[in-house]
């Protein structure tokens, strides 16, 4: 399989990550994010955001200083009928949809889960110059809609058997799933309190793999560049 990168280079750092979005729940989180002063990386699903209301609330997203990275599934969930060219030309058009909406096109990618493991796809994402983003904290938010509270202490047992286990702080990569359907949009206080109170830091995704370069110049290129929010400029943010 392709590197993945699945934990931040610091430890005592944590990056939120969202998949799957925009949806009817991410102004939420967002919401909560902002009032919670941190900062957290979006993987979109380019499908939503032909729908006026969500590419909105994606430049909402990127304008507020969080990281945007793409989601790609393949068309039925495999890459067996398609050719290495079909391939790039798909990924290339999520990505530019991304990159109309805010100017920059995305580098980090997450592909969709697939049984067995596409290897093919992800060296091809690699070869156009994508940074596949694995994670080591699933929230498993899924399970917990009717109990957000149950999200913060997942986090909170983690920061604790880390702790127990080895002695001093990991660092992590934490996914949640940006729908309705899950309890991360109603959790998001009390985790960001919880990443608190444990004495972890929250990072975008640049800040986690100290990437001062975590978007493409554009969805056609190889070249990666910064923006005004990325790691290491002016404009960079982190901790909550």
């Amino acid at each position: 399989p392709a590197p993945q990168a699945t934990a931040c280079a610091h430890p005592g750092d944590i990056a939120l990550t969202y998949n799957e979005g925009p949806s009817d729940v991410t102004a939420k989180v967002l919401n909560g994010l902002k009032a919670g002063q941190a900062k957290a990386s979006f993987f979109v699903n380019a499908t939503w955001l032909y729908t006026q209301q969500y590419a909105m609330i994606l430049q909402r997203a990127y304008n507020d200083g969080h990281l945007i990275g793409m989601t790609y599934r393949a068309p039925g969930d495999t890459t067996d009928g398609m050719t290495d060219e079909q391939i790039r030309a798909d990924v290339t058009n999520s990505a530019k949809v991304i990159e109309t909406l805010i100017g920059v096109a995305p580098k980090y990618i997450r592909l969709h889960y697939s049984q067995p493991e596409d290897t093919r796809l992800e060296n091809i994402v690699r070869d156009m110059g994508y940074t596949l983003i694995y994670y080591n904290l699933d929230t498993q938010d899924y399970n917990f809609k009717s109990n957000p509270k149950g999200i913060a202490q997942l986090y909170q047992t983690t920061f604790e058997k880390q702790l127990d286990t080895y002695d001093s702080k990991g660092s992590f990569i934490s996914v949640q799933y940006d729908i309705p359907d899950t309890g991360s949009w109603q959790a998001i206080y009390d985790t960001i309190n919880q990443i608190d109170t444990s004495g972890y830091k929250m990072v975008r995704l640049d800040g986690c793999l100290n990437d001062k370069e975590p978007y493409k110049e554009s969805a056609t290129s190889k070249k990666a560049v910064g923006d005004k929010h990325s790691f290491g400029s002016p404009g960079y943010k982190e901790g909550q």
